[in-house]
């Protein structure tokens, strides 16, 4: 079977959908010769069984909607926004509000959130976690980052105080007040083990304080902490001696991550992959303007390649990244986790192979670590212009751009749905005068969320020319398991509007 992924499009129609494209790759030819299709995006690619193939009968799928469950427009709400929430600042804070949703394409879903409020600063955290390989890692780090961060940001005094609640607490002292999404959960094992290791990282952040450290330092090093621990978790056995199979999953599994960090005007933005923050900055006119806070860290980005080409020998430039992906397997060039491409080859053998019985090392693996989880940092002033910050895995970017998610939330914020008018070729002004009668039956027939990540959802999924078409959304939440993926990713949104008053009185 072929050692890499080769990346290809494919024109996948479904019928009343009109053409959708979607990334499917070609990795080679199993048993008897069938084509096996990898559909997610970014999958590690090798011969474990934990990774999701679809194998199709010879052609790629071709749905019909008649073959689909129907949907009826309450329906299709409903499922929208049962995992929708909104959460308004009852206390002064340079953050109003903030709206979130997740729309799940993998069984379980693979992205995460968080957010809290930092109880010793007051700062504001949040985050959106991207996974893959499973949900392992991605789980991990949105139950553990925000607290790393908020200890690693906390002075001197702050860290003192925090010190003497955990060695009086009788459960987990608090280093972040979370607020809480419907499907959160956490393990009992699990959470011992987080405690453990961010009690550790205190106390080592106590012991070599230093007042001169910049924000920026201080969310990188939260950032690496919180990938070693999930590294040397997953090389430590249980009492019994038998390999800790929960820690092992999450730092095998890895995950992107995007967080956002709100101290008074400063605004601080860490990224690790492909998931973005895009900044909805309104101008004097009343227009929006949107400016991106991160940088995708995959193949497509040129310094990215130069970096990891830079950090290996020149024997390797070929295939250091292959067919758009880290040696050939991962797209995302930073991710938590994933340690089959950090780890020696030593090490994988005595932890990963004896753990699941097979070879995993890739092919061309001379010089780890080929991948990092250190995020790249944008630190930006926040100005009363500055009315929203969005926070999304790649699932919404694929479908949207930023110019697009930036004019549905402004014009959401402003209660003005203009929408753009999309005229394709010569018309006469009979078929404009339809185009536009159209258009208008299929505004005024637009549910409008409260919620504007889930406004941004039904955008995603249902946009047409002519605004939300109800049937291609339908589909669109309907299509079967088994090809789902070759459709839409998982969609994780968070949208944080600031509090302009605030904002202007430290200007």
């Amino acid at each position: 079977m072929s050692a890499f992924a080769l990346p290809a499009r494919r024109q996948a129609a479904v019928s009343g959908l009109g053409t959708l494209w979607w990334q499917v790759i070609w990795r080679g030819r199993g048993a008897g010769g069938t084509p096996t299709f990898h559909v997610h995006s970014r999958a590690v690619f090798s011969s474990s069984a934990q990774l999701q193939q679809y194998q199709p009968p010879g052609s790629f799928p071709h749905v019909h909607r008649s073959t689909l469950a129907k949907l009826t427009p309450q329906q299709v709400t409903n499922v929208l926004r049962a995992n929708d929430t909104s959460f308004v600042m009852d206390f002064d804070s340079p953050v109003h509000r903030f709206d979130s949703n997740q729309l799940a394409s993998n069984s379980p879903i693979e992205d995460r959130r968080a957010a809290g409020r930092c109880l010793y600063s007051g700062d504001m955290l949040f985050g959106v976690f991207d996974g893959h390989g499973g949900c392992a890692c991605s789980q991990a780090i949105s139950e553990r980052l925000l607290d790393y961060i908020a200890v690693s940001l906390m002075d001197y005094k702050q860290l003192c105080e925090y010190k003497k609640s955990m060695e009086t607490s009788a459960g987990r002292a608090e280093a972040v007040r979370r607020f809480n999404f419907a499907n959160d959960y956490a393990t009992e094992e699990s959470a011992r083990r987080y405690t453990e290791g961010l009690y550790k990282f205190a106390r080592e952040v106590l012991a070599a304080y230093d007042d001169e450290a910049e924000a920026e330092d201080c969310l990188r090093h939260a950032f690496e902490r919180v990938d070693e621990d999930l590294s040397s978790e997953a090389q430590t056995k249980l009492p019994n001696g038998q390999i800790n199979f929960e820690a092992l999953q999450a730092a095998y599994a890895g995950s992107t991550s995007v967080v956002a960090h709100v101290r008074g005007a400063d605004l601080y933005v860490a990224n690790v992959g492909d998931s973005r923050a895009v900044l909805g900055v309104q101008r004097e006119d009343g227009t929006w303007e949107p400016r991106p806070l991160s940088s995708d860290h995959n193949a497509l980005n040129p310094s990215e390649i130069l970096r990891i080409r830079g950090e290996h020998p020149r024997s390797e430039s070929t295939y250091v990244v292959k067919g758009g992906r880290l040696l050939g397997y991962l797209q995302p060039l930073r991710a938590f986790g994933d340690v089959k491409f950090k780890w020696k080859k030593e090490l994988q053998m005595e932890v990963l192979n004896t753990a699941y019985n097979k070879n995993l090392i890739p092919v061309n693996y001379y010089t780890p670590p080929y991948l990092t989880a250190m995020p790249e940092i944008i630190h930006h002033r926040l100005t009363s212009s500055d009315k929203f910050l969005i926070l999304a895995s790649d699932g919404l970017w694929e479908p949207m751009n930023k110019r697009q998610a930036v004019r549905h939330v402004g014009e959401h914020l402003t209660g003005n749905h203009r929408g753009t008018l999309r005229i394709n070729g010569m018309k006469t002004l009979g078929d404009m005068n339809d185009i536009l009668k159209k258009r208008r039956a299929n505004r005024s027939s637009e549910v409008m969320d409260q919620n504007v990540a889930t406004h941004l959802i039904r955008h995603a999924l249902g946009d047409t020319d002519d605004g939300i078409d109800h049937s291609k959304l339908a589909t669109m939440l309907t299509l079967p398991d088994e090809i789902v993926r070759l459709y839409r990713d998982d969609i994780t949104i968070t949208v944080i509007f600031f509090n302009s008053e605030h904002i202007a009185s430290l200007e």
